[in-house]
């Protein structure tokens, strides 16, 4: 895949704002979540002065991209968007903030259960969209070069006769059995079970060491969310208890391209704070991996939000790199300033839509 610009679309970002409740959380109890302790720990992983502190608190907007740590040659680095809103209680602002219509309406993205009864089942991905019909001979011609894929994925779709009949329905059994395996593998054993990509050119790709560098530079949230960071990567048996646990696929139009896309989404809320993450460990194309994470806290008399999101694609690496990351931090603050104004307006309106 040829690293356009214009086909950048998915972005890393990081965000910070505060919560106006309708009812104050007032003083918390001994051994109760701290925000501003977490605020602290928030403005040196965006890479903020600690002054930055005092505009939090009086409401401004306070964000700044991710820029320099740990950050592998395929991340996008991104600016975010900060937002004062009304909430009930935490975990309403993870519902809204991860609503499936708040997803369809700002990133035209569906998202489908990929779950039943416990397992995978083909079926689930029956509707998955595919190539227009007369892309179909050379998606099987070279695989590789049109969809993310390891060597024995892409070696299964070589083996289609391209000239027999039924070609269509062919590749979509063969599509919906790779998404299968991938799903079940890593439901079964977490990111161990993420096979990487492999390029035309031999260039191997793995979207688990991605995601694994990714939650590794989370950790700084263990003591207010414990457990949290340490699932995402992790099997379905090895979860917490708390936490609740949904496999989705996904369908999102990137330019010209249905990228379809395979998500673990897991949600903890505690008495006082909520937390709620989508990890995408696979996508068809356009970008590798990503992750974003969304917690809600209080923060003395009011509620502190934080959202961060790391995306990969090897499309940002080489000659124009820093372009078009420039480019992909515009594009996620506009995208994530939306997806925050209508996560206010579902809280606002207690909209169920």
């Amino acid at each position: 895949m040829k690293p356009l610009i214009s086909r950048i679309s998915f972005t890393a970002a990081a965000v910070l704002m505060l919560l106006l409740p309708v009812a104050s959380p007032g003083a918390e109890p001994p051994g109760a979540p701290d925000g501003k302790s977490l605020a602290g720990k928030l403005l040196s992983y965006l890479g903020l002065d600690q002054k930055k502190r005092a505009q939090l608190e009086s409401g401004d907007v306070v964000n700044n991209g991710l820029s320099g740590r740990g950050q592998l040659p395929e991340e996008i680095v991104a600016a975010g968007a900060m937002l004062l809103v009304k909430a009930p209680d935490a975990a309403a602002v993870v519902d809204a903030f991860l609503h499936a219509e708040t997803f369809l309406r700002i990133h035209k993205v569906q998202r489908y259960q990929a779950l039943g009864g416990g397992s995978v089942e083909l079926a689930a991905f029956s509707t998955m969209p595919l190539p227009d019909v007369g892309r179909l001979p050379k998606l099987v011609k070279t695989p590789a070069r049109n969809l993310n894929l390891d060597a024995p994925e892409a070696e299964k779709l070589k083996s289609l006769d391209a000239t027999a009949g039924d070609l269509e329905s062919r590749v979509r059994a063969t599509v919906a059995e790779i998404l299968a395996a991938r799903l079940n593998a890593y439901v079964q054993q977490g990111l161990p079970g993420v096979q990487p990509y492999v390029r035309t050119n031999g260039k191997v790709v793995d979207p688990a060491v991605e995601l694994r560098n990714a939650i590794r530079g989370l950790a700084f949230l263990s003591d207010e969310f414990p457990g949290f960071v340490d699932a995402l990567g992790a099997p379905a048996s090895g979860a917490n208890s708390l936490l609740t646990r949904q496999y989705y696929w996904m369908e999102r139009q990137v330019g010209t391209h249905k990228v379809l896309a395979l998500s673990a989404e897991l949600r903890r809320q505690d008495a006082r704070a909520a937390i709620g993450a989508d990890v995408h460990f696979y996508a068809s194309r356009e970008y590798n991996a990503m992750v974003t994470l969304i917690g809600v806290i209080p923060y003395g008399e009011e509620w502190m939000v934080f959202a961060i999101n790391h995306t990969f694609t090897d499309q940002v690496q080489g000659f124009g790199a820093s372009t078009r990351r420039a480019i992909g931090r515009d594009m996620v603050a506009t995208e994530l300033g939306k997806q925050l104004a209508e996560t206010r307006r579902r809280l606002a309106t207690g909209s169920k839509k």
